[in-house]
């Protein structure tokens, strides 16, 4: 059960356009049959970004309800899952956490590496290999 805060905030929520929660890009489109609940990862991707998505994806697929698709109106990548009989977002807060949740570890999965390490990291490389030199580097 929604506590009453939750409830009106939820509520007051925007149908139909994406808004910020949390730093991400959510949006509930309602049908007569249910609702699309999804959050968008990438405006405007690049086609590495989608081939990248895609093999994440299919391992998220696996764990979480939720999707990856390219929205048909904007070429948005976007995480989305539907929801049978979902009116408000009131129906669909359970699940709202639960995508905002599959996003943020979308976006640590397939965050680019900088090929750099850390400098702690790279200064406990350079010891350990002293180390195992015999004190040269």
């Amino acid at each position: 059960m929604l506590s009453e805060e939750l409830e009106q905030w939820l509520q007051g929520l925007p149908l139909g356009e994406p808004f910020d929660v949390g730093g991400e890009s959510v949006y509930l489109q309602v049908t007569e049959d249910g609702a699309e609940l999804g959050v968008i990862l990438v405006p405007e991707p690049t086609d590495a970004q989608i081939i990248e998505s895609m093999r994440s994806g299919f391992q998220f697929a696996l764990d979480f309800e939720a999707g990856l698709a390219i929205s048909d109106d904007s070429g948005a990548l976007v995480l989305n899952r539907w929801l049978p009989q979902a009116e408000t977002w009131a129906d669909v807060a359970e699940a709202l956490e639960d995508i905002l949740n599959q996003a943020g570890l979308w976006r640590i999965a397939t965050k680019p590496s900088t090929g750099r390490q850390p400098e702690e990291m790279s200064r406990a490389a350079q010891r350990l290999r002293a180390a195992l030199n015999g004190g040269t580097a």
